[in-house]
C-alpha cells in the first residue's frame, strides 16, 4: 500500500469504484479537482464508500485543511472521465469554503494542496507543468469533460500552484553560520508522524502531537533527525524557530513576509536587520540574515 505521509485519515473507497493498479503507467501528473461543495475530507470520502457510486479519488482536502487517502497511490482512481489521465495521475479533490460563485477554497486547504502536491512530486520525481492542455503534468477535469471542475477559483491558481510547489521543490536546506548545525524547529501539524528513517517508505515510530519545539541534528531534503533520537520528521510541517544566526536565499516568488512566517520572526526584523526599507525589494538570489 502505498500513501503520502500527510495523510491524517483514510476514508478506503468502495472496490467497485477504482481499478486495482495503474495498467503500466507511470505517475507523472496531477490532477486538481473541486468539491462542488464545503465538506470535510472524512464527509468527501463516504460518497466514494458508496458501491457502484462510479467515481473516487486517491485524496481529499477538507474545507479545514485535513488531508485524507481514499485510494492507494498504486491504483488508479475514476476522476478526471479519461482513463489514460487517471492512470498517470494522482488525483485530488479539494473542499471549496462556499457553495456557487467562483468556487473558492480556504487558505488552510490551500497550504494542504501545496504541501500535498510537493510531496507527491519528491517522491514520484517530477516537477509541475502548467500549459492550458492535457499535455502538462497539472491537468484539470474539464480538459476531459463537459464540466465547471475544478471551478474559477481554483482554474485561476493553477499557475500560482506550478510556481509554489516548484519554487519549494528547488529549495536548498539552510545552513547555520556556525560550527553546530543544529537548529530548532516548532512543529505546525496537529500529529506528526516520527520516522525511523527519511522519507514516507519507512515505519512509523512515534507521533508528535504537541506542536512543541524540537532540536534538529541532521537534515536530508526535507526531512530532519531528531536530537532525542526518537527518529526523523518531516520538516514541511514546522517552522525553523529564529536563533539568530542563520543566512537565506532569496527564491523567485518568495516575500519577506512568508520567509518571515517560516523562520519563526516578522519581516520587520529581517528588514531591519538586512537595511531593507521596502519590504518588496528583494531579489532571488539576495542572501539575507535571519
Amino acid at each position: 500500500m502505498s500513501k503520502s505521509g500527510l495523510t491524517q485519515v483514510t476514508v478506503p473507497a468502495s472496490a467497485s469504484n477504482y481499478t486495482q493498479g495503474r495498467r503500466g503507467y507511470k505517475i507523472c501528473k496531477i490532477t486538481v479537482h473541486h468539491m462542488a461543495g464545503v465538506l470535510s475530507a472524512e464527509q468527501c470520502g463516504k460518497i466514494f464508500q458508496e458501491p457502484g457510486r462510479q467515481a473516487s479519488a486517491n485524496y481529499g482536502i477538507g474545507n479545514d485543511g485535513k488531508i485524507a487517502c481514499y485510494v492507494e497511490e498504486e491504483n488508479r482512481a475514476w476522476t478526471s472521465s479519461n482513463a489514460e489521465n487517471d492512470c498517470q495521475a494522482i488525483t485530488i479533490e479539494v473542499s471549496n469554503s462556499a457553495t456557487g460563485g467562483n468556487w473558492p477554497v480556504s487558505a488552510a486547504a490551500w497550504k494542504s494542496l501545496v504541501n500535498l502536491c510537493v510531496d507527491i512530486c519528491k517522491r514520484h520525481g517530477f516537477r509541475l507543468t502548467y500549459d492550458g492542455t492535457k499535455n502538462g503534468s497539472l491537468t484539470r477535469h474539464n480538459m476531459f469533460a463537459n464540466t465547471n471542475c475544478p471551478g474559477d477559483y481554483l482554474q485561476s491558481k493553477f499557475t500560482q500552484l506550478v510556481q509554489e510547489v516548484n519554487t519549494r521543490l528547488d529549495e536548498k536546506v539552510v545552513t547555520t553560520t556556525n560550527n553546530d548545525k543544529s537548529y530548532l524547529v516548532k512543529v505546525t501539524a496537529t500529529a506528526l508522524n516520527i520516522r525511523q528513517g527519511v522519507g514516507t517508505g519507512t515505519a512509523i515510530v512515534g507521533c508528535i502531537t504537541d506542536k512543541g519545539t524540537y532540536t534538529i541534528i541532521e537534515t536530508k531534503g526535507n526531512w530532519g533527525k531528531l536530537k532525542s533520537g526518537a527518529g526523523w520528521i518531516c520538516l514541511d510541517y514546522t517552522q525553523r524557530v529564529n536563533t539568530n544566526n542563520i543566512t537565506y536565499t532569496v527564491k523567485p516568488g518568495d516575500t519577506l513576509s512568508g520567509i518571515a512566517q517560516k523562520y519563526g520572526t516578522t519581516y520587520q526584523a529581517i528588514a531591519q536587520k538586512n537595511g531593507i526599507y521596502d519590504s518588496n525589494k528583494i531579489y532571488p538570489g539576495q542572501v539575507l540574515k535571519i
